[in-house]
């Protein structure tokens, strides 16, 4: 390692102690400072909405004026020296108004609601995204478009979505395309776990997304980009990654070149991904401060050999301070065409920061470089603080600079051989990797719910091989194309090793989110443990961390239900179904919503963080009500993420969910066609299928799918009857079949009121994502539930719910909402109705919500832009 970036993470310890006995005042003061700003910072984004701008552009103002009076302030004499801590609440003043006036800027950029297809004129901006089957991503900047409603400004980024059949073979950074758009603010779904969308479009700017369209106005390319114009690192990037993808034929190792060359983390397969991520190396193939400080080396270690060589070099500017200035440099060039991401930034500045102390010969201590560094990337770059990534990052970094190289063994004035070089080099490698992993591991399961058992063993094996191996061989093969298949053999041996140790039973340790005291806590003792204190110290905060595998039920974000309760989270899956039933000590996922085109299913991308976030280690039963895509598309990445011991559904024998072999056993998961009549008991919860019969199935080649639906009810046998009706995509043919099997209860009570009683229920999920064929009036009035909730996707191109319906359930003064204005919804079968929300203004407009709770109001963000929730209006 160089010697920035030697001094970067270790051998900072003794300077900290020297600075605070010399000077404790000043150095807390200036520890302080950038605390400060980052506190006002997370302030401002923990902000469940934004303030008027007013508000924002005042306390910037404020701030402003407070700084220019403690600058004159301090140049009187006889000054107490406490003004030196009034900077801290105006630093923290300047950071909240400065993000909060950032974000009101970037809020105010909208897309016109009426604005169906309009033609503009964009420049593509980073790097665009090659998807299967000749589809593109890619973002853009709005050049030109048709004169906005007044008072609209319009957004100054955008993403879109290009079809094969748009015609736009090759899209690359730089170029201006004439197109026809549909755009719309960005999507967010709102999910407890799970990758915060609308946090990331927001960070980038991005206020609007949709689609190229082509049957009216086919996309014009207007001009192609010289190579002094904008986005030259991104078109080398974009190259750099063909070039890659054509030389190396097989397809999984050149995405993990793709990603250690030019950062392209989307290149990588997801189920490499997978196996990185559940052996702890993630961080290894993807481009961290390791790579961005080993290309520092490569460069000071080059330029120190060869400088001296250069008299008039040498006569300029000593080698040293060269072979800092240009490790520097060639760092943050490498950084760019990465990608720029947080642990480049991070790299890069300490970097800066350590060359500019040698230069002018002094030192700072470790914490001052490591918060200032933070500080500096939140200037330019606020969100970041809330990234994963961030934590990660400094965390590590502070870990290994405040816990130095350790010192050992008998000092000798004998020169050390090679041999004893390289056993010490392996030693303070085994200690590095250890203080990492073991302080790590708390910080992963607050950011992720899981930290891999084997991490350390597989990063023995996965940091020398990539970054002293595969990463060189992926950068040197720019210039010697043949180093790619090397480097893809070396990828295709690490990954088969790394698979055998990811397929491990005990890869893995897993447990449910914690509340955020927790979370403070566990980090903070993971940060102790690894300390050079005694271990005496170490033992007091052993408890801490055994806090976080033996947090009570009690405490988790989402607890259980107690027996002879449930609970009911109907998931914000966009389009489709997906519905976690949970009592005691069982939990049911009722469908496992849909496959996007793109290839990403909903499993992967929602319900496994979700089941991860709850603490759900395995599935009990998995029912899938019938074969329709936005019903099952989920169900292969649920059932290859953790145990499922039962399946129900009506899929026929040769589906792909019915053939999936489980992982070390023999056979796929058992299976049970849904017929009505089939019930069981859970922790004194009752499950009972409704829907289809025995004569449906038997006749299902004439059926269509929705028509074999399974409905499912779950009601409780103890005490008052709370229940709930899950129906599929029954129509309104099979809700009459329904209701002849189970009539509507007379007014007065008779001999089938204790069969009518299995109809009505306390929660309906909507049949059909409230569409028009289904949710009749008699069914409705059978059903008569207290709390309806429709999943459906924002916008979809169904109409669902259809207006008609939402009328319907209106007329009958039944509450309804959908899961676009809800995110996931919660429910509890102890919960009472809220009596607030039941009293109703008027007949014509029922409440929309008096059972549950919403997880978009449990978890608000002002970034996540949330559909109003007027479903309940009229048509």
């Amino acid at each position: 390692m160089s010697a920035i970036a030697e001094d970067t993470i270790v051998g900072e310890a003794g300077a900290v102690r020297d600075a605070v006995r010399r000077a404790p005042t000043g150095m807390a003061l200036w520890l302080a400072l950038p605390l400060s700003w980052l506190l006002g910072v997370a302030a401002q984004l923990s902000e469940p909405v934004l303030r008027a701008p007013p508000v924002y552009q005042g306390s910037l103002s404020i701030a402003l004026g407070l700084c220019g009076a403690l600058l004159l302030w301090q140049r009187l004499r006889g000054a107490p020296a406490w003004r030196r801590w009034l900077w801290c609440p105006v630093v923290v003043l300047l950071a909240w108004g400065s993000t909060g006036w950032r974000a009101q800027e970037r809020a105010t950029q909208v897309w016109p609601a009426g604005w169906d297809e309009v033609l503009v004129r964009v420049r593509v901006v980073g790097l665009p995204q090659a998807l299967s089957g000749g589809a593109w991503r890619f973002d853009a900047q709005l050049l030109q478009a048709p004169t906005p409603p007044a008072g609209t400004r319009l957004p100054e980024r955008i993403r879109l979505y290009a079809d094969p059949q748009a015609g736009m073979a090759t899209v690359a950074a730089g170029q201006v395309w004439a197109v026809s758009v549909g755009l719309h603010e960005p999507d967010g779904l709102s999910n407890p776990g799970g990758f915060d969308a609308t946090r990331g479009v927001f960070e980038q700017g991005i206020r609007a997304s949709g689609s190229v369209r082509h049957r009216l106005s086919p996309p014009v390319k207007v001009s192609e980009p010289h190579w002094w114009e904008p986005g030259g690192i991104d078109r080398f990037r974009q190259a750099v990654r063909e070039a890659i993808q054509q030389r190396v034929g097989e397809g999984r190792a050149a995405g993990v070149l793709v990603g250690l060359s030019v950062g392209d983390q989307s290149a990588i397969d997801r189920a490499d991904w997978d196996i990185f991520r559940r052996t702890g190396v993630a961080h290894a193939v993807s481009i961290s401060g390791t790579h961005i400080a080993m290309m520092g080396w490569l460069v000071a270690f080059a330029v120190r050999r060869t400088w001296p060589r250069w008299q008039g070099g040498v006569h300029a500017l000593p080698a040293p301070t060269a072979a800092r200035v240009l490790a520097v440099a060639v760092s943050a060039l490498y950084a760019l065409v990465a990608g720029w991401g947080v642990p480049a930034q991070r790299t890069v500045l300490m970097m800066a920061v350590m060359a500019v102390l040698h230069g002018g010969g002094r030192r700072w201590p470790w914490p001052l470089i490591w918060v200032s560094a933070a500080a500096c990337i939140t200037v330019f770059d606020p969100w970041a603080l809330w990234q994963p990534g961030f934590w990660l990052s400094f965390v590590a970094v502070a870990i290994l600079m405040s816990s130095g190289r350790e010192e050992g063994g008998v000092p000798t004035s004998e020169t050390p051989t090679w041999r004893a070089r390289g056993q010490e080099a392996a030693r303070e490698m085994m200690r590095t990797q250890w203080r990492v992993t073991l302080a790590l591991a708390p910080l992963a399961l607050v950011c992720f719910q899981e930290v891999s058992l084997v991490g350390m063993l597989a990063n023995l094996v996965a940091i020398p091989v990539f970054t002293l191996g595969i990463t060189p061989l992926a950068l040197l093969g720019v210039l010697c194309a043949p180093l790619w298949d090397v480097g893809a053999a070396l990828v295709q041996l690490t990954s088969a090793v790394l698979a055998h140790m990811a397929a491990w039973p005990w890869a893995v340790w897993q447990e449910p989110a914690l509340p955020g005291w927790a979370q403070a806590v566990a980090v903070g003792a993971g940060w102790l443990w690894v300390q050079p204190v005694p271990w005496r110290w170490r033992l007091l905060v052993l408890p801490c961390l055994l806090l976080v595998g033996c947090l009570p039920q009690g405490w988790q974000i989402v607890p259980p239900p107690p027996t002879g309760q449930f609970s009911v989270m109907a998931v914000d899956i966009g389009q489709g179904t997906a519905v976690l039933l949970r009592t005691a000590r069982h939990s049911l996922l009722f469908d496992t919503g849909a496959r996007l085109p793109s290839g990403v299913d909903m499993g992967e991308r929602v319900l496994v963080p979700l089941l991860r976030t709850l603490g759900v280690r395995e599935l009990d039963a998995l029912m899938i009500s019938h074969e329709d895509g936005d019903h099952v598309g989920g169900a292969l990445s649920v059932l290859a993420a953790l145990p499922v011991h039962a399946l129900h559904s009506t899929l026929d024998d040769a589906h792909e969910v019915r053939q999936w072999q489980r992982p070390r056993r023999r056979g796929p998961v058992p299976h049970t066609p849904c017929v009505a009549g089939q019930h069981w008991l859970w922790d004194g919860v009752r499950f009972e299928v409704l829907h289809p019969t025995v004569a449906d199935v038997e006749r299902r080649d004439r059926l269509a799918p929705n028509a074999l639906s399974c409905v499912l009810r779950v009601s409780t046998t103890m005490g008052a009857s709370r229940s709930v009706l899950l129906t599929g995509d029954i129509e309104a043919e099979q809700e009459r079949a329904l209701l002849m099997r189970w009539p509507q209860r007379g007014p007065g009570g008779d001999a089938s009121s204790a069969a009518a009683t299995s109809l009505r229920s306390t929660v309906l999920i909507a049949p059909h994502h409230g569409s028009k064929t289904s949710s009749t009036s008699a069914f409705l009035e059978a059903v008569q539930p207290e709390q309806t909730i429709v999943q459906a996707g924002r916008r979809n191109r169904y109409g669902h719910p259809a207006p008609t319906v939402l009328a319907r359930y209106q007329g009958l003064s039944l509450p309804v909402i959908a899961s676009p204005a809800c995110g996931a919804w919660l429910w509890h079968s102890d919960e009472r109705p809220n009596p607030a929300a039941q009293a109703q203004p008027s007949a014509s407009a029922p409440p929309s919500r008096v059972l549950g709770q919403c997880w978009r109001g449990l978890s608000p963000r002002y970034w996540d832009l949330s559909e109003p929730p007027a479903l309940t209006a009229g048509p």
